[in-house]
């Protein structure tokens, strides 16, 4: 049996739960070939991989998802095969880090205002190694007796309309798209049946995306084929992943199950190489 590629899975170095060693011997055990990690705006998992990936079989290949806004649409674009010491990207990742403190604060401050108190030094232990997400603060509403669930957080306090919401540091597509250039990366959107209209999708392939993401836990059989179809049409690699963060139910059951070609790393190698800047 051939071995399979996973594109897709975050670790505690964004919103994930388990480290990058846990993740390398999930993959042994699922019998995967390679992986990507692709923590959101983050490369730190790599510091870690580049430490212990020697004692495991698994080919990896660097990964990233960014958050970005187009037409104030969050829409995610994953990167592959980059440096992760390029400077452009070191700064941009540090101002993103900085970015998600401030907008901790900004909820923080608007939860006071309905007399729901929490600060940042227990949001951060939450956080642990990764920068503070909307997530980790729903968790200390959780802790402090505010909320039963992550969902009832969102649904009440931290969700785009809600009363403490607050938005991202504004990060175009433009922009992803030219640091993935200067990083020598290749370009993938990410679960587009998730987020994306039909009309969006064509307009970013037109702005020069390489891959669009054709295997996702979101996307049934039909939307493959059809994604698949748009790919070849349009000189697109196809890849895909389990989207794993391991704290939602079905996360475990989908890891192994969501896969891509291992011909797939090689078409992203390819498209490296063969990219004239």
């Amino acid at each position: 049996m051939k071995k399979r590629a996973d594109l897709h899975i975050h670790t505690i170095y964004s919103d994930g739960i388990k480290t990058p060693e846990e993740i390398l011997r999930m993959a042994v055990k699922a019998n995967l070939g390679a992986i990507s990690i692709t923590d959101h705006d983050s490369v730190d998992a790599y510091k870690e991989l580049y430490k212990i990936s020697n004692k495991y079989q698994i080919e990896i290949i660097t990964g990233i998802e960014f958050s970005c806004y187009e037409d104030e649409q969050e829409i995610h674009v994953l990167a592959y095969n980059f440096d992760i010491n390029n400077k452009e990207l070191v700064h941009a990742l540090n101002t993103f880090k900085k970015a998600r403190e401030v907008r901790a604060k900004r909820i923080i401050s608007k939860l006071k205002k309905i007399n729901i108190e929490l600060n940042l030094e227990e949001i951060s232990k939450i956080a642990g190694v990764a920068p503070i997400t909307r997530p980790h603060i729903a968790f200390a509403l959780i802790d402090k007796g505010y909320v039963t669930s992550q969902r009832e957080a969102f649904n009440l306090y931290l969700s785009d309309g809600k009363p403490c919401y607050e938005p991202k540091y504004n990060f175009s597509i433009k922009e992803a798209l030219e640091l993935i250039n200067k990083c020598d990366g290749i370009a993938v959107l990410a679960h587009p049946s998730d987020t994306i209209s039909p009309e969006m999708l064509y307009n970013l392939i037109e702005m020069g995306i390489d891959g669009i993401e054709v295997v996702h836990p979101s996307q049934n059989n039909t939307i493959e084929r059809h994604l698949t179809q748009i790919a070849n049409q349009y000189w697109l690699i196809a890849t895909g992943g389990s989207d794993y963060h391991g704290s939602r139910d079905y996360d475990d059951s989908n890891f192994g199950k969501y896969t891509v070609p291992f011909s797939v790393l090689q078409s992203i190698k390819s498209r490296n190489q063969k990219r004239i800047f």
